[in-house]
């Protein structure tokens, strides 16, 4: 088999055709195999002794085989198939692609469901990176009666497809510990029943359920302290619920709906895989927060608002982030700007009618600068609506001096913490911060190929591809007639 040479190198892992460590070289039997990899493992993060890895140990890297698993059969395979049959419904000229990718996915997961191949990865994870390395390397298992003698083809593609899988979740907590945090948080809410979609209507005031774990617990912290910042300049009438942001300072901008979500594990792993390698730190939208409000000319009001006098200061946003596609010109965005200074106006106590001239020049100077950082993303879609930009948000988290026990936001200990002997570090939170109107957002997010469904579709199948290519198979070139295709089957 011909070398990989970009890849001895530079490659990306995931973009392998092989993952053959450099270290299974010249081994001649099992045993040299399985210390080779230990010594692999070693460099991982593993407490390994010489070639000894400890039960713990295993177990411990079993996990990430479980976490991989868990993400084929709970979560990618099930959703990409209810896609791709309903994308073959359509009889239209891909039909045969959607059936070739059901069929590979099939295939797939007929294997990771077969008893013999899970024991084998599952009793030690080791056993992995000699699956992956079989076609080079085929003596890996030499030596060892109870394994078979000739590794299957399936076997080795799907056990290399797991191990990149394996790489991608430990990147996670290898490269970001924050990152990890949010991870495990994402994990412990799932576990409780708790979907991250609505976050927030949690009540985070009495939360009923608290993380025990270290990094959940720190992450619950952050996105709870998070929330109550935000509430204390949110008002709801009791009567019919409705949502008004109150400045404080005479600026009020009606609200449709509020929407948070926390991004899941799986979408991060998601993010992580469909694309270039050593993204964890350009995970900006963990906590993604949607303001819907009715009239789009208040999006930049309450910009406004929410960075200068409401949640969020200006220091702490990311400027080259600020970004818009509510508007698709200068004159679009004269009202916008119109409402911006009127109420700037009243909060400074005056009531100034703006010149035409002004709101017009100011027009075209928010518009050029609201679009120059736009990033092009390959799955998404332009058609998009939303103003958007993404903040480093400030906060402390408070523990116990005696106890170093992380103080919970609605809790006791926390509200009388100022009566305690405390320690507090300074952290942050990524919040990625969207501002559309309803008839925006219900065109844009429920509708064709920006349907939200239709674009995690496209992200999943890059990723399929480059986990378990030649055996599954999506090429680019297809996307933009799967984009067609989806305009179709969310009109």
């Amino acid at each position: 088999m011909e070398q990989e040479l970009y890849h001895e190198i530079f490659g990306s892992i995931l973009d392998r055709h092989e993952m053959t460590p450099y270290l299974l070289q010249n081994c001649n039997d099992y045993n040299d195999a399985i210390s080779q990899t230990t010594k692999m493992m070693a460099n991982r993060g593993f407490d390994a002794t010489g070639t000894f890895l400890s039960d713990s140990e295993k177990k411990r890297a079993i996990s990430y085989v479980m976490l991989s698993l868990d993400y084929f059969l709970e979560w990618l395979f099930p959703f990409l198939l209810h896609q791709l049959h309903l994308l073959h419904s359509l009889h239209s000229e891909r039909q045969q692609l959607y059936r070739l990718c059901i069929d590979a996915i099939d295939t797939i997961r007929k294997t990771l469901s077969d008893v013999t191949f899970i024991e084998l990865i599952t009793s030690d994870p080791r056993h992995l990176f000699l699956l992956a390395s079989s076609a080079k390397y085929p003596g890996l298992f030499a030596g060892q009666t109870e394994y078979p003698e000739h590794i299957p083809w399936l076997w080795q593609r799907i056990s290399c497809g797991t191990l990149k899988m394996c790489h991608l979740i430990k990147s996670i907590e290898e490269d970001s510990q924050d990152i990890n945090d949010f991870t495990r948080l994402g994990f412990f809410l799932q576990s409780k029943g708790l979907s991250l979609e609505n976050l927030y209507d949690y009540n985070w005031n009495s939360p009923k359920e608290l993380p025990t774990e270290e990094n959940a617990r720190r992450a619950f912290v952050k996105v709870a302290t998070f929330f109550m910042k935000l509430e204390e300049s949110v008002h709801r009438n009791q009567k019919d619920g409705t949502l008004t942001f109150v400045s404080g300072d005479g600026v009020s901008v009606p609200i449709t709906r509020i929407r948070a979500r926390l991004k899941s594990p799986e979408s991060m792993f998601t993010k992580l895989g469909k694309s270039i390698e050593n993204e964890v730190f350009d995970i900006r939208d963990i906590l993604a927060i949607t303001f819907i409000i009715e009239n789009r000319n208040d999006a930049l009001t309450l910009f406004h608002a929410l960075q200068k006098r409401g949640v969020i200061l200006q220091e702490n946003t990311v400027s080259p982030s600020i970004t818009q596609t509510l508007f698709d010109s200068p004159e679009e965005m004269h009202e916008a700007v119109r409402c911006l200074m009127i109420n700037l106006s009243r909060s400074s106590g005056e009531n100034k009618t703006p010149d035409e001239n002004f709101i017009r020049e100011n027009s075209v100077h928010f518009f050029n600068a609201l679009n120059v950082a736009r990033i092009e993303n390959n799955y998404s879609s332009g058609g998009h609506r939303k103003f958007q930009c993404k903040i480093n948000f400030s906060l402390p988290i408070h523990r116990d001096w005696d106890t170093n026990v992380i103080l919970v936001p609605g809790t006791d200990d926390y509200a009388k913490r100022h009566t305690k002997k405390i320690v507090t570090t300074q952290n942050t939170i990524p919040v990625e911060l969207r501002i559309s109107d309803l008839h925006s957002w219900v065109e844009t997010e429920q509708h064709g190929e920006t349907h939200h469904d239709a674009y995690k579709c496209r992200q999943l199948l890059s990723v399929m591809t480059r986990l378990f290519s030649p055996l599954f198979q999506f090429d680019k070139k297809d996307m933009a007639s799967l984009r067609e295709d989806q305009k179709i089957l969310y009109p």
